[in-house]
């Protein structure tokens, strides 16, 4: 069944005025590997038991879920980097002020290590990984290392029916005409694959089909879509921007706007 215009809900955010048009693809150098690499350690140590144990697993596969995400991370580490989730927080941050970035940081291309843009990329980053890193590790160990079966109830079923919430959670938000970053869980072990990007709007035909219009930072130049599609018992999502792995979830991230320290209206003569 087609998609119907009528059914469709946006949100103002332009992707020409106020995505960035570079692609969300960075070269590592020695010392963003280590700090990378400390970062996600301490991210995993600092509350890890506590979520973890809030989301369902247990407290025996609490250290199971850290010692797996562990040597993923460690062992998938490649030459180049994605900054998707400082992409998306720093896109909006404009958005919500009404200021393009453009205005922030004159000329727009992929900033070099140590330059104020690749250094707010990094701060806003960061931030996603703290509000929303351990959920990404979480959703990920119960499709790929949680039993479907009872009493575990884990696999693609458990991500289908949360992804559920989420996608009742953000049709409010884009109702309401404000868009908001997402994450998305891919049909993969590695969680390098996982992604974030910004929900725009959608088109909806039924509670089992739909669309997502997104701003995806690996593709810039304008919108990207995720096809959607609830009937079977996982969630089957497909994205528009190199979307050969299905997505088996996506949830809401817990965005709070921050625009650079040093920014003030003054400094913009506004």
């Amino acid at each position: 069944m087609p998609l119907l215009e009528s059914q469709g809900h946006r949100s103002s955010f332009d992707t020409h005025e106020y995505a960035l048009p570079f692609a969300n693809s960075f070269p590592f150098d020695a010392d963003e590997r280590i700090f990378l690499r400390e970062s996600f350690k301490s991210l995993m140590v600092s509350g890890a038991a506590v979520r973890v144990l809030f989301f369902g697993i247990g407290i025996v596969l609490v250290p199971l879920a850290l010692l797996l995400t562990r040597r993923i991370f460690e062992r998938n580490l490649s030459p180049v980097y994605g900054l998707c989730g400082g992409m998306c927080f720093a896109a909006l941050d404009c958005h919500r002020v009404g200021i393009p970035m453009s205005r922030l940081f004159g000329r727009l291309e992929r900033p070099m290590p140590g330059s104020p843009l690749h250094r707010y990329l990094w701060k806003r980053q960061l931030d996603s990984w703290a509000s929303d890193g351990l959920r990404f590790v979480v959703w990920l160990v119960f499709l790929n290392h949680v039993p479907a079966r009872r009493p575990f109830g884990g696999g693609a079923a458990w991500l289908k029916r949360r992804s559920q919430r989420e996608w009742r959670k953000l049709k409010a938000f884009l109702d309401a005409g404000q868009p908001m970053p997402i994450g998305l869980v891919r049909d993969r072990k590695n969680l390098y694959d996982n992604h974030q990007v910004v929900a725009l709007g959608y088109d909806e035909v039924d509670d089992t089909h739909a669309r997502i219009r997104i701003y995806d930072p690996n593709c810039p130049g304008g919108e990207s879509t995720i096809e959607l599609h609830f009937q079977a018992d996982a969630l089957d999502g497909r994205e528009s921007c190199g979307g050969s792995v299905p997505l088996r979830g996506f949830f809401v991230e817990r965005y709070r706007a921050k625009l650079p320290n040093w920014f003030s209206e003054e400094s913009l003569g506004v």
